[in-house]
């Protein structure tokens, strides 16, 4: 189990299978330039890798498939694929601005 200073806010887009982390500190700015880590849990054989995050939101499986139902929790990266999280907040999102009001709620 890791350590609470080693966890990363996680963002999962259920429809997509994919997981969004979010680290703890190291962003500033706008969420569209923001490091982030993704894990596609479709591709099992893909490793996480960190992407920027405007980049990741660009991706023709998510921009052109709304709404997403997309649950925030905290945990580690060695979480994946079998594992259920015990989801802190569960939304709907429509566009790219309401994922952006929910990172705002959550202060990310």
């Amino acid at each position: 189990m890791s350590s609470l200073s080693d966890q990363f806010k996680i963002f999962h887009f259920q429809e997509l299978d994919w997981l969004i982390y979010f680290p703890n500190g190291g962003n500033r700015g706008k969420y569209w330039n923001y490091n982030v880590l993704f894990r596609n849990l479709k591709r099992s054989d893909q490793p996480i890798c960190q992407v920027v995050l405007g980049d990741l939101l660009e991706r023709p499986a998510l921009e052109g498939c709304y709404p997403h139902t997309v649950g925030f929790y905290k945990g580690s990266t060695d979480e994946g694929e079998g594992c259920k999280p015990q989801y802190m907040e569960i939304r709907t999102i429509h566009n790219v601005d309401e994922f952006w009001l929910f990172l705002n709620a959550l202060n990310i």
